[in-house]
């Protein structure tokens, strides 16, 4: 895989010119600005209402892009939209696309400020200000927060623009495993957010989604957060490879001219070399912005995208629940304590709320079972430390050379953590400080951690509750250390 890598990063490189225009990581308003130089949303042309080719011929790889721009990431939606329109179709990639509108948002004297959703088959132009390719079909006001409509666009997109293999992309706001309740925190996001509906997908019904319409050979998640164990379980064995990040995805989204354009000159490549192709081409596109951000003198957070391989996922449920059995059995309090604090976590809160992330509840297990290890005591000679030990770097090892395919970063989180210490999958870890009691945390969840398939696999939660209750952590509801009160739960920001 690691030759394949190299070759994809080579066949790649072909294509940076397209980040070359000034664009930077966050969108606000009606353009994506680095300079005072201004790009403009991309135009949505009239798409006239044609039928699906009746011939129905088979291609290699059809990528379907369930973009769900029914909020605030709309105009992001569009941008992306047109840069696939720099690669469009082929005679052997179909690329399909149901687009979510809420306010008609663009650039202003757009053509067709429509709204509601509509089906597009992508084909190349070379405007860089109008997406042009025509609709299919007209969705009118659907619910993109509803799973079955996922289900209604993969077997539209599997009759009418059949392949060898497919790549389903959900694009839109997300939250990890964390279903929020929508009754306590309304402004929370889930993934797939209709902000006209207020109705999202669940974590389980990603998992049901491909039960009612079958397997992919790819699953990526163009969304904050999603590459999380909790996450990959559900669909574990309903599609060969997920690709997600651990960490917020900025509002540009993946390069989407870049990893499409490495598959439509090598239509052969199998699921695994297009997940890496995904996560190399991430990591180029944003490395380059950042370069040209630090320049301007407006640096900005890193970045993170990895792709795990699915069949590896029940040895890695195996190898967790036996590291978390006996870390409990260990109980060295001041190792656990000192993995809590220093793992490597991710921008669940956002900074308004969690300047520091240290209510962060999301980590990343690779660098945490490093992190335990390297604080054990007594681990010389033939003891149960010395054997969690070995536990750790096995599941670290695994992790890295059986699990995750292509793991990338590009620089430094917010709080100028290098992103490096992030190795492909995140997990659920209480906060590293505990001003927010676990029945607060857990409350706003709409449904149970243990209902979850990586729970049934490995009792995490379990060992969730033994880390909470460890003898130095302050009891539930108690004022914190240093006077501070136990506080509510903020309001989740997120960029995707």
């Amino acid at each position: 895989m690691t030759r394949k890598i190299m070759a994809m990063a080579a066949l790649l490189s072909f294509c940076l010119s397209d980040i070359s225009y000034a664009v930077s990581l966050n969108f606000s308003g009606s353009a994506y600005s680095l300079d005072n130089s201004n790009v403009p949303l991309p135009d949505v042309a009239k798409a006239a209402r044609i039928t699906p080719p009746a011939s129905r011929t088979e291609k290699k790889w059809t990528v379907m892009v369930f973009l769900n721009g029914k909020n605030n990431l709309e105009p992001a939606g569009l941008y992306n939209v047109n840069q696939m329109e720099k690669v469009g179709s082929t005679k052997d990639v179909n690329i399909v696309v149901e687009l979510g509108r809420l306010n008609g948002g663009g650039a202003a004297g757009t053509a067709e400020n429509w709204t509601g959703a509509r089906r597009l088959f992508i084909k190349k132009d070379n405007d860089p200000n109008k997406i042009t390719s025509p609709g299919i079909e007209g969705g009118g006001n659907a619910d993109m927060g509803d799973y079955k409509r996922v289900v209604d666009f993969i077997n539209w997109a599997r009759k009418y623009y059949p392949a060898r293999k497919y790549m389903l992309i959900l694009w839109d706001h997300g939250t990890g495993w964390m279903d929020p309740q929508q009754t306590t925190n309304p402004d929370n996001k889930g993934i797939s957010f209709d902000d006209e509906t207020n109705n999202y997908i669940r974590t389980r019904q990603i998992g049901q989604i491909l039960k009612d319409a079958g397997k992919v050979n790819v699953l990526a998640f163009d969304a904050c957060l999603m590459q999380m164990g909790e996450v990959a379980f559900e669909v574990k064995d309903k599609t060969d490879v997920v690709v997600g990040s651990e960490e917020v995805v900025p509002g540009l989204g993946f390069p989407y001219s870049l990893f499409l354009g490495a598959l439509a000159g090598n239509p052969d490549m199998s699921a695994e070399t297009l997940g890496a192709a995904t996560v190399e081409s991430f990591k180029m596109f944003y490395d380059a912005l950042n370069t040209n951000a630090a320049a301007a003198g407006k640096p900005v957070s890193g970045v993170q995208l990895s792709a795990i391989r699915s069949a590896k996922l029940g040895d890695f449920g195996t190898m967790v629940s036996a590291f978390a059995a006996l870390a409990k059995e260990v109980n060295d309090t001041d190792a656990l304590q000192a993995a809590r604090a220093g793992v490597m976590r991710y921008d669940i809160i956002g900074k308004n709320s969690d300047l520091q992330k240290t209510i962060s509840f999301y980590g990343d297990l690779h660098n945490y079972a490093g992190l335990l290890a390297a604080a054990l005591k007594g681990t010389e000679g033939p003891t149960k430390a010395a054997t969690l030990k070995r536990y750790a770097a096995d599941l670290q090892n695994f992790i890295d050379k059986e699990l995750v395919i292509d793991n990338k970063a590009s620089g430094k989180d917010r709080l100028g953590r290098d992103m490096a210490d992030s190795h492909g999958i995140s997990i659920y870890l209480p906060p590293a400080e505990a001003r927010v009691p676990q029945e607060k945390l857990e409350g706003i969840f709409e449904g149970k951690y243990t209902d979850f398939e990586f729970d049934k696999a490995t009792r995490w939660h379990d060992f969730i509750n033994y880390l909470y209750g460890l003898k130095d952590i302050t009891a539930k509801g108690e004022t914190q250390r240093g006077g501070v009160p136990a506080m509510d739960i903020p309001v989740i920001n997120l960029a995707r």
